[in-house]
């Protein structure tokens, strides 16, 4: 039988102890009881050990647990001001174990270690030199008794209530004495434990630490050892080297030579076996968190602890156990694997046994695992994951601000590209707990600034990000498109708000919407204040733009994607009269139609050499919707330079067939207007004498600088365009979100905003103003019986990285 299958000296599992943290106290407390077995083969009594155990609980006012059934009132292990092991040595080995009977020579060799008549204590001074000699002694008795009152010195000192003035274990000899027992005495369990349970307790100490550590640095085998009697299952010394490995090597300011020690001697492999075979809960945690140690920021340790079936068995652990404390440390270390080898996690099942943590009252755990899940969320998993997404419902309008983050973070992976999850949060109000938490959340921004406005930022990219893939990719993808739509407002602010992440998001729920003509019409009429749709499309085009040739990222979203989406919903928008006829108002503005040698946006997007084809052939379409406008086509025909980039697109069918055709089209568009133009004023006079100056013949002298302009911008916002807009001050900052700097975003520390009437969110109540505006700003004329002749907009098109047709998630690069 070996070691693992033996279950004889497992601790005690009912034992009550602090709630935070593992408490090891009643584990030293079941470890001598352990040895107590051993002390009635030596001849000792045990009753009269137990009076006095029972006398020492009534004298010091000590809980251990057993009596009240109250959380010990010992220090932890965790929760010291030390990071190692703490045990609280409420006594001594000595007393709870009768020292075996030794003949009256050998009692000889004791007689220099005496006690203080007054407290009973060792005269410490110099019973340690004495001690250390003894240790060396040939006789194995003389030694066990020796390293019985070291350690229950060693106890003393780390007793609180009967610790002396000063620390007295300070010679690193003790140390070396101690390993050398290690390596010589392995036939004599007893003393190997001794030895064990007298380093463990000078450990609890910040002194004992910094000795046990010189004395590594100067005799690293110290470590070695200790692993070897990690696999000693006899009278618990196991437990002792753990704790004591532990001890060691979590401490901070001088543990890391140690852990490369430990390392380098595979201490993983003979640690990870005990997650399996140890059945105490309260020594589990320390297991979990010295694999942690082990494998913090080291690939080789992960990997061997994968392939030992490491992270099966921490899943196994959260199946069967139910120790807060063993549950919460088991998620903190399925995080970081979560990162290192997420498949694994969830071919194994991890997203289903995680979500059943997710009903637990430990907040704490709550939020270890789902950060354990959003990282795993992005995998691919044909299994159920209905009691998962059921517990993220519950969980996204939490008020814990980071719980509510991450559960919304998860939801927006999960539903990525998975038909049966879609289809499983439609039916089940998904949508409409959703669509209320961003409603809140906008109402609620307000209120917030700095590191908390972050954090809600976050909160709703990830609902709409949501909202966006549940808008495509099953057959209630167009009822939760009108009832994601029935509040335009909430959008609308998204999109003034110019934060780039935001945009991203919302500008690819947009793309979906649009393409319900029913929807078209909040579209067209949602304002705030004087705002619309149709001008924050442009604006937020015409700022992209401005920065094709300034930086390809802002925040970690490209700028082309901006560009592309804009271009995107313009052109399937403009297939709407009304929207067509407001488009041509606001792109011939002077700040939209005078982009680098004086075109409009369309046009600038085509110029520009650093712009994907895929963007091109939509801007192409939305050139061709625009010529079916008639004050838009005048515009776009006189523009020579659209006419030579036509041409040549023309002339490469053989590379680019699509673009090729798409020129052709407008072209010919060109063309019979031109005709019907010639015939009209062929009455009045000759066409040359009424446009003469602005004929497509003409030449122009002015060459277009195919690389763009680039504008001086005010610090860290994206930059001005050249134009008198003073409006463009107050958008984006263009540098990276860092979360450990102070959150400086222009919506919060910004001059005056875009529209000061709603600084903060967009205003409660209708959606549009059914009363004609006062203002003297003008606004553009509507054509109620305009015919629109057929426009490109349902043209199959790539729909580029930002917006693709099957809703393609990024996978793994694409997490939160």
């Amino acid at each position: 039988m070996t070691y693992f299958q033996k279950t004889g000296m497992d601790l005690d599992p009912n034992l009550v102890i602090n709630h935070d943290d593992t408490n090891l106290s009643e584990i030293s407390y079941t470890m001598e009881q352990d040895s107590s077995s051993y002390s009635l083969e030596m001849g000792g009594t045990p009753s009269s050990a137990g009076h006095r155990k029972v006398d020492m609980w009534q004298n010091h006012n000590f809980d251990s647990g057993f009596q009240t059934m109250n959380h010990s009132e010992a220090p932890s292990i965790i929760s010291s001001l030390h990071p190692s092991s703490h045990l609280s040595g409420m006594s001594s080995m000595a007393e709870y174990e009768p020292i075996p009977n030794l003949s009256e020579q050998q009692k000889q060799k004791f007689d220099g270690i005496t006690k203080n008549p007054t407290d009973g204590q060792y005269n410490t001074v110099r019973a340690i030199p004495e001690l250390t000699m003894l240790m060396k002694d040939q006789d194995n008795e003389v030694v066990q008794k020796a390293v019985m009152i070291m350690q229950n010195i060693a106890k003393m000192e780390c007793d609180a209530m009967r610790r002396q003035n000063e620390t007295k274990i300070v010679d690193p000899r003790v140390i070396f004495t101690l390993r050398n027992l290690l390596r010589d005495k392995v036939d004599h369990p007893n003393i190997i434990r001794f030895t064990l349970g007298t380093l463990f307790n000078i450990c609890n100490r910040q002194e004992g630490i910094d000795l046990v550590t010189r004395a590594i640095s100067e005799q690293p085998d110290i470590i070695p050892n200790l692993i070897r009697h990690i696999g000693t299952f006899a009278n618990s010394i196991y437990k002792y080297a753990i704790l004591t490995m532990h001890s060691i090597l979590s401490d901070k300011q001088r543990g890391g030579q140690s852990v490369t020690i430990a390392r380098q001697q595979d201490a993983i492999i003979h640690v990870t076996p005990w997650l399996e075979a140890e059945k105490s809960e309260k020594l589990l945690p320390v297991i979990v968190d010295l694999i942690r140690v082990l494998c913090e920021k080291n690939t080789d340790q992960k990997v061997k602890f994968v392939k030992m079936g490491g992270p099966q068995k921490l899943l196994h652990i959260l199946q069967q156990r139910g120790y807060e404390n063993l549950l919460w440390r088991s998620t903190q270390l399925l995080k970081t694997f979560s990162n290192f080898d997420a498949p694994c996690l969830v071919a194994f099942g991890g997203r289903q046994i995680l979500a059943g943590m997710l009903s637990h009252g430990s907040p704490r755990l709550v939020l270890s695992t789902l950060e354990t899940l959003r990282n795993i969320s992005d995998v691919p998993s044909k299994m159920k994951e209905e009691l998962l997404l059921k517990s993220l419902l519950e969980l996204v309008n939490s008020r814990n601000a980071v719980i509510r983050l991450y559960s919304a973070q998860t939801m927006s992976n999960l539903v990525a590209n998975n038909r049966p999850n879609k289809e499983y949060m439609c039916s089940n109000n998904g949508v409409v707990n959703l669509c209320r938490a961003l409603a809140i959340a906008t109402k609620d921004w307000q209120n917030f600034q700095d590191k908390e406005a972050q954090q809600m930022e976050d909160y709703a990219e990830s609902l709409i990000c949501t909202l966006r893939h549940l808008c495509v990719g099953h057959p209630l993808a167009e009822k939760v498109q009108a009832y994601v739509f029935r509040e335009p407002l909430i959008f609308l602010h998204k999109l003034m708000t110019m934060r780039p992440v935001l945009l991203k998001h919302t500008l690819n729920l947009l793309l979906k919407v649009v393409s319900q003509n029913a929807l078209l019409a909040p579209f067209l009429l949602c304002r705030i204040g004087e705002i619309g749709f149709v001008e924050q499309l442009i604006h937020i085009l015409r700022v992209a733009c401005t920065q094709l040739n300034v930086q390809d990222v802002i925040e970690g979203v490209r700028v082309k994607d901006i560009v592309h989406l804009c271009i995107q919903i313009l052109r399937l928008i403009t297939r709407n009269p009304d929207i067509l006829n407001e488009v041509d108002f606001f792109l011939r503005s002077p700040e939209n139609s005078r982009m680098g040698d004086g075109h409009t946006l369309p046009i600038f997007v085509l110029q520009k050499a650093n712009v994907e084809e895929n963007t091109k052939s939509s801007t192409l379409e939305l050139i061709y919707n625009l010529m079916h406008h008639e004050k838009m086509a005048d515009h776009l025909e006189r523009d020579e330079i659209l006419c030579k980039m036509l041409h040549s697109v023309q002339m490469q069918a053989a590379n680019h067939p699509e673009l090729a055709n798409l020129a052709a089209n407008i072209l010919k568009l060109m063309s019979e207007k031109r005709e019907r133009n010639r015939i009209h004023y062929g009455r009045h006079g000759s066409f040359e004498s009424q446009f003469g100056h602005l004929s497509v013949a003409a030449q122009r002298t002015e060459v277009l600088n195919s690389h763009g302009e680039t504008y001086e911008g005010a610090g860290e916002q994206w930059s001005q365009p050249m134009s008198d807009d003073s409006m463009m001050e107050s958008y984006c900052n263009s540098s990276g979100r860092d979360s450990s700097k102070t959150y400086n975003s222009p919506m919060y520390h910004s001059p005056p905003s875009m529209y000061p009437e709603y600084p903060n969110g967009p205003p409660s109540g209708p959606y549009y103003d059914p009363h004609a505006s006062t203002s003297t700003r003008p606004t553009p004329p509507h054509y109620a019986n305009y015919d629109s002749p057929p426009v490109y907009n349902n043209i199959p098109s790539n729909q580029g990285p930002s917006s693709h047709l099957s809703d393609q998630y990024p996978y793994r690069q694409g997490r939160f």
